[in-house]
């Protein structure tokens, strides 16, 4: 290598190593500048999230449910999720809305309105985006109508022979009733045969047999909580002054209050709220307009979340 070759060498040497200060020098003061940055951010302090005072306005979501969990037995809620979720066990009756029906309630807080004032008090001192459960017991949830609930013997009579008006028998079976006419009983399922008419007035016959399964209530085959079955026990045609008596045998367990409805009769709905076995008697809840039976007298649960609070 000649002088001039090894001159320009060293001079390049000593240009890279003036480059790589240059770079090691730049590195530094980043770091520097990144510890200051990160160093000065700790000290700042986010603004707290807003609380709910007394008067504000709040938007909440909330799951409503009779047992101490959010997963089972809901009866109401806002949020659709919760209302289309399958594996989350409803309700006897449990309604489920449109779709875009679900959408946040709003209310004033601790100030009575519509709602049940323990869950318009409830969501004072929570801060948006807070979680919590609250429990109202019966005495401050939905009272309960006396004139609504209706104790029944577990083994039930039903005459052999019973009346009818033709109009009535007309609306119900959808034919004219002649002698020896055969349908199946619109209530007992089991099958009856007309045996006097008189007038307006229609006499038939029930002709159940000894062990026959019926299911007067309603149909647990396609909802197992849809009604219970009845299993028949004795037929007596001479009992009861000559009309007969048929005796039919609830199949339910004390296991079954509130885990069952039903539709009587009447066509009215109600809720099987108690089977006494000693006593041999269950108890019936009947639904009114505005009213059912299933939420009165009971402790309630809510679920809520605040989504938004405008202040008061």
């Amino acid at each position: 290598m000649s002088e001039k070759g090894s001159s320009s060498g060293i001079r390049l040497v000593l240009s890279d190593k003036r480059i790589y200060a240059i770079l090691i020098a730049v590195l530094l003061l980043s770091i520097v500048g990144i510890g200051y940055v990160v160093t000065t951010s700790s000290g700042i302090q986010s603004e707290p999230l807003p609380m709910v005072d007394i008067g504000d306005h709040v938007y909440v979501d909330y799951v409503g449910f009779f047992a101490p969990n959010p997963g089972g037995w809901v009866f109401d809620t806002s949020k659709r999720i919760v209302a289309y979720d399958d594996a989350i066990t409803k309700s006897l009756y449990f309604h489920q809305r449109e779709p875009k029906e679900y959408t946040t309630l709003n209310f004033t807080a601790g100030i009575s309105g519509a709602l049940l004032d323990p869950f318009i008090d409830g969501v004072v001192g929570m801060i948006v985006t807070q979680t919590k459960t609250i429990s109202i017991p019966a005495e401050n949830a939905y009272p309960v109508n006396p004139e609504n609930i209706v104790s029944l013997p577990l083994n039930q009579s039903v005459p052999v022979l019973e009346t009818i008006s033709i109009n009535e028998f007309v609306s119900t079976y959808e034919l004219t009733p002649v002698l020896g006419l055969q349908v199946q009983h619109s209530y007992w399922e089991w099958n009856m045969v007309v045996v006097n008419i008189s007038g307006d007035i229609v006499t038939y016959q029930n002709e159940p047999w000894v062990d026959q399964i019926v299911s007067a209530y309603g149909d647990p085959s396609e909802d197992p909580r849809d009604g219970w079955y009845q299993r028949v026990i004795a037929v007596d045609p001479s009992a009861n002054g000559g009309l007969g008596q048929i005796t039919v045998a609830n199949l339910i367990t004390f296991q079954d209050a509130y885990q069952k409805k039903g539709l009587d009769n009447d066509m009215r709905f109600f809720t099987l709220v108690e089977v006494d076995e000693e006593s041999k008697t269950f108890t019936i809840h009947y639904n009114d307009q505005n009213y059912i039976g299933e939420m009165a007298g009971r402790t309630l649960y809510f679920e809520i979340t605040v989504n938004k609070v405008l202040k008061g």
